[in-house]
């Protein structure tokens, strides 16, 4: 009957949402990918303003060809509206990819 099989499906998504709580937690960091002209900027505030740390990646675009800075910024989930604050107060034009990452391990990040 289509009523079981909706029930299945509402089953099926808990559990799923369940095994990925139990194997990854609570504390979901977010990680940031800016493509900027202006990465000495956007490097301070991070340091400063964020109290970050970020890495530095240099890329080429794939359109033009152009040499660009790309920063790769891992931040947890609640200094996430900072950070797209202060990218674009520095630099309005920056490209911005902000995804979800399941672990961080390392330096001002909890260890499992």
């Amino acid at each position: 009957a289509p009523e079981n099989a909706l029930y299945a499906l509402i089953g099926l998504y808990a559990t799923s949402k369940t095994i990925d709580f139990v194997q990854t937690g609570i504390a979901i960091s977010k990680v940031a990918f800016i493509i900027t002209d202006c990465p000495e900027a956007i490097i301070q505030v991070v340091l400063h303003d964020l109290d970050r740390g970020l890495t530095r990646l240099d890329g080429r675009g794939g359109f033009t060809g152009d040499e660009r800075s790309v920063l790769m910024v891992v931040v947890g989930r609640g200094e996430v509206s900072k950070l797209k604050q202060l990218v674009k107060a520095v630099d309005p034009k920056a490209f911005v990819i902000i995804s979800d990452t399941a672990e961080v391990l390392g330096e001002g990040f909890n260890l499992p």
